[in-house]
């Protein structure tokens, strides 16, 4: 059964719930992830991993549906950057190797 924070009476029901959640966000990371390494097998080369437009552009909306849904755009903003900047050294790497192996 899943609880609202206003209907947690306990500190372990809402561990409960931040479990639960913690749960879900990794499938949706693994999930996300799927999709970069498969654009790591779509480009071309390692300097295709970055594309500052694109970068520009996730950041931006990512901000204002955190705005939105009452989150801080600001650490919203911080932790897809930091995932970002992960996923393009894995881009990198990724992209480099496979040539490497060609």
């Amino acid at each position: 059964m899943t609880r609202a924070p206003a209907e947690c009476d306990t500190k372990d029901e809402i561990r409960t719930e931040i479990d639960r959640l913690d749960r879900q966000l990794v499938s949706l990371f693994a999930e996300r992830f799927g999709y970069v390494r498969r654009m790591a097998e779509l480009k071309a080369t390692p300097d295709e991993a970055v594309v500052p437009a694109r970068v520009d552009e996730v950041l931006d909306r990512v901000a204002a549906e955190a705005s939105l849904a009452g989150f801080d755009a600001g650490l919203a903003r911080d932790l897809w950057a930091r995932l970002i900047d992960w996923n393009i050294a894995f881009e990198r790497e990724a992209i480099a190797a496979r040539l490497k192996a060609e």
